[in-house]
């Protein structure tokens, strides 16, 4: 008895109705002592999936797809399933290709009934320059899987992935990769340009594009520099005016253009903000590591006591250029010295795990017709300022400490 399979139909034929066809029966050598044609294994291939969920990817599935139809479609000891079969399979079954992937025994089934000994199955993984391809080959009769797996940033991953196939299908050495066939996978995709829209507040400054000059600043924050037919992938974005003015680099406060890695993408608009700044402008705001400013009440009396507000504690931290931890700590409190009222103020600095250095000054609260006054301590790498203003019911006080291993002007050292 011989059994013929065609697509999903399996026609049994007896040996009494094959000898009076003409056909020996199984087991007997046919006519002319010439050997049946031997039935060669047929491969289906299901869907490639992007399994890293890059859009910008996508692409690689049908590459991948064509490179092994065009691969196995080549070997006469190998057969490719007519995708319209496995097409009408899936439908009258309402299955997906990608349900395939994942369903060993979905996909055996879905297999043996649209006449494939053998279903090809894969995911790939976009790593930047290259990629991490997995394909999974599954026995159409058992539902067992054998899997391939290779990383490349070429075609010839794929076409090396396929040589392996047809060894395990056929027992057969096969070469289909080649150093002709070099041609990056990732060149490949979608290189419908992209765009960028720079908005600056920075007049005519320059700008370059991957260190090639493409044009200057508008001046205007509201009005971007538009710089198109930009190939999809990352570019280096730079903007230069003068040495006063770009970016300050911490902890070590050094003086740089801004510059960004722009990651730009097919048919698409990347909107970016300018973060050039006037230097000394940054230089000021570090500076500061602490400050604050309010009003006491005076008292009327030497016998009435002081405004709560007149004794404080604050606990401040910044890093140095080396990158230390600094503890600033700023301690007042009011006494009176004859008929003067004093604001002891205690300043206390540690930098790392060393010994702190620490000032003190006393700020004397000024009568409504002393007028302003003003102290300093020195604490190293920290400076503390003072000062009180009299009005007729209140001191107006302030204080600030500010770090001295910076100063106004430095970048042009």
């Amino acid at each position: 008895m011989r059994i013929i399979r065609r697509g999903a139909s399996v026609l049994v034929l007896s040996a009494a109705f094959l000898a009076s066809a003409g056909a020996a029966p199984a087991g007997a050598a046919p006519a002319g002592d010439q050997a049946a044609p031997r039935r060669v294994p047929a491969v289906a291939i299901l869907e490639i999936a992007n399994a890293g969920m890059d859009p910008r990817v996508d692409y690689l599935a049908s590459i991948v797809q064509g490179i092994l139809s065009f691969d196995i479609g080549s070997r006469t000891d190998l057969a490719l399933v007519d995708r319209r079969n496995l097409d009408a399979v899936l439908k009258e079954k309402e299955l997906t290709l990608s349900a395939l992937g994942q369903d060993a025994d979905a996909a055996a089934e879905a297999g043996r009934l649209a006449g494939a000994d053998w279903l090809l199955s894969g995911e790939y993984v976009f790593l930047g320059s290259d990629v991490l391809l997995t394909l999974s080959l599954t026995d159409a009769s058992t539902a067992k899987r054998t899997v391939f797996r290779d990383r490349g940033g070429t075609e010839n991953l794929v076409h090396k992935l396929a040589e392996q196939i047809v060894l395990r299908l056929t027992g057969s050495q096969v070469s289909f990769a080649d150093p002709g066939r070099s041609r990056s996978l990732v060149s490949l995709r979608d290189e419908t340009p992209g765009s960028i829209a720079l908005f600056s507040p920075i007049i005519r400054a320059e700008v370059f594009v991957d260190e090639q000059f493409f044009g200057y600043t508008t001046g205007d924050a509201t009005v971007p520099l538009v710089i198109d037919k930009l190939s999809p992938g990352k570019h280096r974005l730079r903007v230069h005016l003068d040495s006063s003015f770009g970016v300050v680099k911490l902890p070590e406060v050094s003086f740089h253009d801004w510059e960004v890695d722009a990651d730009v993408e097919a048919n698409k608009r990347l909107t970016l903000r300018d973060k050039t700044r006037q230097l000394n402008g940054a230089i000021y705001e570090l500076m500061k590591v602490g400050k604050d400013e309010f009003k006491a009440n005076i008292p009327a009396s030497a016998s009435e006591a002081f405004d709560p507000k007149l004794g404080f504690t604050k606990e401040l931290t910044f890093q140095d250029r080396s990158g230390a931890e600094v503890r600033v700590r700023v301690e007042a409190k009011p006494r009176r010295s004859g008929q003067t009222v004093l604001l002891d103020l205690a300043l206390s600095v540690a930098i790392g795990s060393g010994a702190p250095a620490s000032a003190v000054a006393s700020l004397p609260l000024p009568g409504e017709d002393d007028g302003w006054k003003e102290v300093k301590a020195d604490a190293g790498i920290v400076e503390l300022s003072a000062s009180a203003e009299p009005y007729p019911t209140y001191w107006s006080i302030e204080w600030d400490v500010e770090r001295t291993d910076i100063a106004q002007n430095m970048f042009r050292e």
